[in-house]
């Protein structure tokens, strides 16, 4: 794929959300969402092999890109979500506390790092919405330890994203290598392009120091529900459009 491709594949994943997001008729919405997921896909494994094939100094900067994360019961899980999003699109994930809550900064290329804000947002919102869901079922049976539940249903929702998100990134990898990429696997050229953000990240923070997991709060059934509605999860395009607006607010 060269540049002009790359470009006329962005205006069609544009188009396609779009389109997606004025219609009202609900099987036409899905089908657009899934060919743009189905394309925003094949457009992170192309760029990456596009970056491949261009000299070391017109590769594109490995950059930092904040992420409020707030503050509070759920900000732990929060951060758990974005991590697992980030390793799985190539990045990083470095962390601070500033006095308005936890702040989130995503290491990488540049086109990784909007992805990555982009599907967490998403990720989040639909987070959001399906506890919100599931707890009025469960609220039917017990209306006691609402905040543990939830905490829970977000680790678990966290950790099962994780799961796909990686299975995902496998897949990918096994991707056969687009001609006049540079040669190489797909896998080889991801692998590059993850250890030039290690290299960058380990100059810029010599001394930064890895953050122990936070424990996986249970008993309250929380977990089950959230690694269970995590399946329902849309990992590609259907919701990056809402994710987007939201991010602009």
């Amino acid at each position: 794929m060269n540049a002009d491709e790359h470009e006329r594949a962005l205006r069609r994943i544009r188009g396609l959300l779009d389109k997606a997001g004025s219609t009202s008729f609900g099987p036409e919405a899905d089908a657009l969402y899934d060919k743009a997921a189905e394309l925003m896909a094949k457009h992170r494994i192309d760029a990456a092999l596009l970056e491949a094939s261009r000299a070391p100094a017109d590769r594109s900067p490995v950059v930092e890109r904040p992420v409020e994360l707030g503050a509070g019961q759920y900000v732990r899980a929060r951060l758990q979500l974005i991590h697992h999003v980030a390793v799985n699109h190539g990045c990083r994930l470095l962390t601070h506390t500033t006095r308005n809550g936890r702040v989130a900064t995503v290491v990488g290329v540049g086109d990784d790092c909007e992805r990555v804000e982009l599907l967490y947002t998403s990720l989040l919102l639909q987070a959001t919405r399906l506890a919100g869901a599931a707890w009025v079922e469960r609220a039917r049976r017990s209306r006691t330890g609402q905040v543990a539940w939830k905490r829970e249903f977000m680790f678990g929702f966290g950790a099962r994203v994780g799961e796909r998100l990686a299975e995902l990134s496998e897949q990918a990898a096994r991707a056969p290598a687009a001609a006049g990429a540079g040669g190489g696997s797909v896998a080889l050229v991801l692998a590059d392009r993850s250890t030039r953000v290690d290299e960058w990240l380990h100059r810029a923070y010599p001394r930064v120091r890895s953050l122990a997991p936070a424990a996986a709060f249970a008993g309250h059934g929380g977990l089950a529900a959230g690694r269970a509605s995590a399946d329902q999860a849309d990992l590609g395009g259907r919701s990056l459009e809402t994710a987007r607006r939201a991010l602009r607010r």
